[in-house]
């Protein structure tokens, strides 16, 4: 009897296990991954060590004595390591993630988001794993228990200490499941984007600004429909009741209506020259631009901006606001010689 059929008939299997172990591909970003890139990944824990350590301990123990008892102690201890290992991969078998991320969000900032975990096994269900970010450090999410065919959405935090436009590449799921003594992990590859606004805290309003009242506005002495007094005239039946002088209607003996002064919103400009190289120093200048236009508008101006390679006209509202801020958030510096600046221009 010829053993060669029995035993080249699983060699195409082994090949073909180990060629999609061992061979090299492209991972989300569409760079090459290197070789022996396995779909898990395997620690030992702190428990997981003094129980291999006692493990060995009994066994040398059984080599020497050879009873039969310390044997079956053996094989108990490592059937427990053998089950840890399937019910563990039963758990991250089957789970995905998805992001659902703000439209934008500032540095330094926490950015409340949510990740929807789905476990899409049909009969099994998935306990105890936690889902990492691998771009964002300090961002995760855990589940106790997934049941099969379900989904949980899980309010997480971003803070992200870039300015920019900035790529989520995956989620690293894991889990110590059952028995705490094996960390086992898998990568599912999410790819999303949000665009990360400066900061807004470094900024301010000029003295002069601080001074002029609330909401930015400036007083002209031109009759209009303004705050402030302008003079009186007589009334008349097509004038609002409500703006008659009573004092001095009752001691001139007749009506007397108020107007009053016109009044323009200021208007800013922030120029920020963009030159220099991008170091600490720009960006700190990005975040004071950032937050003095938002300073100003949040004062009731209409507020432009000025850089080396665009110009936007003044205008206020939150929507202008952001598009002030984007331009902010993916400007660069100008190959120009010279050093940053920043400083407000009043129109």
């Amino acid at each position: 009897m010829s053993l060669r059929p029995a035993i080249s008939a699983p060699l195409p299997w082994l090949t073909m296990l180990a060629g999609r172990l061992l061979k090299g591909g492209q991972d989300v970003n569409g760079k090459k991954r290197g070789k022996m890139k396995f779909p898990r990944s395997l620690s030992v824990t702190k428990e997981g060590k003094w129980y291999i350590g006692i493990l060995l301990i009994i066994g040398v123990g059984a080599i020497n004595t050879g009873n039969n008892l310390i044997y079956l102690v053996v094989a108990t201890l490592l059937s427990l390591i053998i089950i840890s290992g399937i019910l563990s991969e039963s758990t991250l078998r089957g789970v995905k993630v998805e992001r659902r991320l703000p439209q934008i969000a500032f540095k330094g900032s926490p950015a409340r988001a949510t990740l929807r975990i789905s476990n899409t096994k049909k009969r099994v269900p998935s306990y105890s794993f936690l889902a990492v970010e691998m771009d964002s450090s300090g961002t995760s999410a855990y589940v106790l228990k997934l049941g099969p065919g379900e989904a949980a959405d899980i309010p997480v935090e971003y803070t992200f200490q870039r300015r920019g436009l900035t790529t989520l590449t995956g989620v690293r799921i894991t889990t110590r499941f059952p028995f705490g003594l094996f960390t086992k992990g898998k990568k599912e590859f999410v790819r999303d984007e949000i665009l990360v606004l400066p900061s807004v805290q470094d900024g301010a309003l000029g003295p002069e600004e601080e001074t002029n009242g609330a909401h930015g506005e400036l007083s002209r002495s031109v009759k209009g429909s303004g705050g402030g007094l302008y003079g009186l005239r007589e009334y008349s039946l097509a004038d609002d009741a409500r703006h008659i002088h009573w004092k001095s209607a009752a001691r001139a003996q007749k009506l007397l209506l108020k107007e009053f002064e016109s009044e323009s919103m200021a208007k800013a400009v922030v120029v920020f020259e963009n030159r220099g190289p991008s170091n600490e120093l720009f960006e700190e200048l990005v975040d004071r631009a950032a937050g003095t236009i938002n300073a100003y508008i949040e004062k009731g101006f209409s507020v432009g901006l000025k850089t080396l390679s665009t110009e936007i006209a003044p205008a206020s509202g939150r929507a202008h606001l952001m598009r002030l801020l984007s331009e902010l958030a993916l400007i660069s510096p100008a190959a120009q010689e010279g050093s940053p600046s920043v400083k407000v221009v009043r129109l």
